[in-house]
């Protein structure tokens, strides 16, 4: 199934968003909540740097111990560094690093998947997970919402600084090498996780880069690491060469007896076609004392969302250039309905 030439196998949830605003550009299923096997450990991740600074020393105890799947091969009684761990969970996905790191935040695994959940909380995903290793099937998000961690996760600096490189040189001199065979497989990759169970099949959080603009893709329920790996690339590619990000800054001045009014839109980044024109679809009626809080947008004249509008005029004493500094700081909430909708995204069939 596909669409605009590209091409992705059925059975699949995928979506393709903006790194800077989250727009969604391209989905299929994004909002069908199934499990995301050591994808989870992003948020895993995200919960332990909220709670242990860098450099923290982590006694490591009997709880690694029995512990099934992917390792980091720790034993008890080892003291490792909390990034150290935090590149065993996130490079080489161990499932110990991530009981270790979750006992050393919380005392016990359950504890701290109360605090994953308080995470996810505070980023919009109203979800709970059942570890903090993935092996759980109740370690499930949609591909919306593993976008959404996704890009929090780019946003932290502790772990963009792991997960965009294919080896790791810890602080003792020791190296990590990561599992993530994407980096390998598109110029400019900068991550994120794979994940695997039977339960949910091949996971995978990719992101790149491409002449400053970073575009993330999810793929939930492939059948192979080949598939995922190559779906995350036919999306990535697409959305780099078939749209563009514009920031848009628009607005339009009447003249009246008491002075000029002019109504902006808040300043924002839209993600359009990339040959399309983005035009602002003021109301053709529109009068000095109209309330306009939004308008919608036009890309090669169709509906691509809306923005948020706000009004300056002398009788309010706002000038041009307090205009923006007031609007800037609504801009994620004036645009957040558009993105969450997906605005102008294609859904493929």
């Amino acid at each position: 199934m596909g669409v605009a030439g590209l091409e992705v196998a059925s059975g699949l949830s995928v979506i393709l968003v903006e790194g800077a605003t989250g727009q969604v550009i391209l989905a299929r299923d994004e909002g069908q909540r199934r499990p995301i096997a050591s994808a989870i450990k992003l948020v895993t991740a995200l919960t332990v740097i909220e709670h242990l600074p860098a450099g923290h020393l982590v006694a490591i105890g009997p709880e690694v111990l029995g512990i099934e799947g992917s390792s980091y091969a720790l034993r008890p009684g080892e003291v490792r560094d909390v990034d150290d761990l935090l590149a065993g969970l996130l490079l080489r996905s161990g499932n110990d690093a991530a009981v270790a790191l979750a006992v050393a935040v919380a005392g016990t695994e359950e504890d701290f998947v109360d605090l994953m959940v308080q995470r996810l909380q505070a980023l919009g995903v109203d979800a709970r997970p059942g570890s903090a290793s993935g092996l759980d099937a109740s370690d499930a998000l949609t591909a919306a919402e593993l976008a959404i961690v996704s890009r929090a996760a780019l946003d932290e600096p502790r772990i963009r600084s792991m997960i965009g490189v294919p080896v790791l040189a810890l602080r003792d001199g020791f190296t990590v090498e990561n599992r993530n065979l994407f980096l390998a497989d598109l110029p400019g990759a900068t991550g994120l996780k794979t994940g695997f169970t039977s339960a949910a099949g091949y996971t995978l959080a990719a992101s790149a880069q491409r002449d400053g603009r970073e575009l993330v893709a999810i793929v939930l329920g492939a059948n192979d690491d080949l598939q995922r790996r190559a779906v995350a690339i036919r999306l990535l590619d697409h959305g780099f060469l078939t749209t563009r990000l514009e920031s848009l800054e628009r607005s339009v001045t009447l003249r009246t007896t008491r002075g000029p009014v002019r109504f902006a839109t808040v300043p924002a980044q839209v993600t359009v076609p990339i040959d399309a024109a983005l035009t602002v679809d003021w109301p053709r009626s529109l009068r000095p004392d109209d309330e306009l809080d939004e308008v919608p947008l036009l890309a090669q004249e169709r509906s691509s969302g809306s923005v948020g509008v706000a009004r300056a005029d002398a009788r309010r004493d706002v000038g041009t250039d307090g205009l923006g500094a007031a609007l800037a700081e609504g801009v994620y909430g004036a645009l957040r309905p558009f993105a969450l909708a997906g605005g102008a995204h294609t859904t493929l069939r």
